[in-house]
């Protein structure tokens, strides 16, 4: 558990494993996968020693979420998933061999499949078969179920299906029904529920997952203490909860209990780039309010929202290399020009306006539409001043 933690000792246990292991076997359909015909996995039959694959599989299965290249990720999964397809190929015919059950590989490699979009299938086949198999072990039970959920989110992602998000919803609820409430894997399925939940509230006929979506977050929130890393997301996230609800079924409260979950999130948040992002939130917020109310304070205070989530994003924008935060800075003081704009306040709107047009040009998106959007403001105001 601790090698899992740390990239450098994992890549040395590949680096002593791949020769030992020897060369990886082929890559197709997998016992038990429920797709193809080949039981093998294309490696001509069962390793001689089954455990190298194994553990060499694990090792690169805990790889994979510390590589952030995307070709390279695949290429792993591609690997992990063989050496573990050969595991489980040789564990039937292999009873004297000691290790760990044939439904703990399967959802192992469930895990690296689903990072493949075309194998999506066959990793659900794989998780069904460990269903059947896993016995009265609720943990791993739970561990398939997350990662049958965690299949069904990349279904969506590949298919755009937002009935993959209601599978990945069910499975999630099944697998929260075996978890003890006071239990660590309790608080750490919520957040992937929630977000689940509210996914598919955003996609086309989604007003019925909000309320669902809503409770899971709020249930999400309360599961840590404040003092968390991970309480200002939460906290975030449930604000967004309200604000989806607050888009179907209009009632203000739902916005001011979001601009209180934005205050306290802010306040606990240490990360300057999600700081950003919780006062851009802020800002909308001030002026879905003012939808409601119409009290020009509640656009002075999307203002200085969007300038807090301005200097946030340029204190995070020293260490980014993506150009997030540059981005979020040029959008946020894009509507910052807009509020002030409103608000007849045509000079200070114009600053605002250059400094996003100065940002946007920092960018990789460069003048891609969104900067012609803001020179065309900027050369209105001119035109009046």
């Amino acid at each position: 558990s601790g090698l899992r933690d740390e990239a450098g000792a994992l890549r040395e246990a590949r680096a002593a494993l791949e020769p030992l292991a020897g060369t990886a076997p082929g890559s197709g359909p997998y016992p038990g996968s429920g797709s193809g015909s080949g039981g093998d996995g294309g490696g001509g039959g069962p390793a001689p020693y089954p455990e190298l694959h194994l553990a060499l599989g694990r090792v690169l299965l805990a790889l994979l979420p510390r590589t952030p290249d995307p070709a390279e990720r695949t290429a792993l999964a591609e690997q992990a998933a063989a050496r573990l397809a050969a595991a489980l190929t040789a564990a039937p015919t292999a009873p004297d061999r000691t290790g760990p059950g044939t439904a703990q590989v399967r959802v192992e490699l469930a895990d690296a499949l689903r990072h493949l979009p075309g194998r999506l299938e066959e990793a659900a086949g794989q998780l069904d078969a460990a269903l059947t198999e896993v016995g009265g072990d609720p943990e791993l039970r739970v561990t398939a179920l997350v990662c049958l959920a965690r299949v069904h989110r990349a279904r969506y992602a590949r298919d755009t299906d937002p009935a993959a998000l209601e599978d990945a919803a069910e499975a999630y609820g099944r697998a929260r029904r075996l978890i003890p409430r006071d239990a660590e894997a309790f608080g750490e399925l919520l957040p992937e529920w929630g977000d689940v939940l509210l996914e598919r509230a955003r996609a086309a006929d989604g007003r019925p997952f909000t309320g669902a979506a809503v409770r899971v977050l709020r249930e999400s929130r309360a599961a840590v203490p404040q003092s968390d890393p991970g309480a200002a997301h939460r906290l975030l996230r449930l604000a967004t909860g309200l604000r989806l609800r607050h888009t179907y079924e209009g009632d203000p409260v739902d916005l001011r209990e979001a601009e209180y979950l934005l205050e306290l999130a802010v306040r606990h948040s240490r990360d300057p780039l999600e700081q950003a992002r919780v006062w851009r939130d802020h800002g909308d917020v001030q002026q879905e309010i003012h939808g409601h109310t119409r009290a020009l304070e509640r656009l002075d205070r999307a203002a200085d929202s969007y300038r807090r989530a301005w200097r946030a994003a340029l204190e995070a924008d020293v260490e980014d290399r993506a150009d997030t935060a540059v981005q979020l800075a040029a959008r946020v003081q894009q509507l910052r020009g807009d509020v002030l704009e409103r608000l007849a306040r045509p000079r200070a709107a114009l600053d605002a306006y250059r400094s996003a047009l100065e940002l946007w040009t920092r960018t990789h998106e460069g003048a891609a539409g969104r900067s012609e959007a803001v020179r065309a403001r900027i050369a209105a105001l001119e035109a009046t001043l």
